[in-house]
């Protein structure tokens, strides 16, 4: 669990790379900006759409995201 208690909702290979979104950021109504654990901004269009599995193979994995979740354990 996240500082005030977010879930995460999971990793998503998004254009800048592949990122922890917390489920708020999962779930946000179409349109919006969300950010993942690192600070980097997405829209929700591009977090909610189902990312094609040669996006999960290119996407780099985010080691600051990455760092985020290692420090909650």
């Amino acid at each position: 669990m996240l500082p005030g208690g977010a879930k995460i909702g999971r990793w998503q290979p998004v254009i800048s790379g592949r990122h922890a979104f917390d489920s708020a950021a999962r779930n946000a109504e179409p349109g919006l900006a969300v950010n993942a654990l690192c600070g980097v901004e997405v829209s929700t269009d591009e977090l909610q759409r189902i990312a094609p599995e040669i996006a999960w193979i290119r996407e780099d994995t985010c080691m600051a995201c990455w760092q985020v979740l290692a420090s909650l354990q």
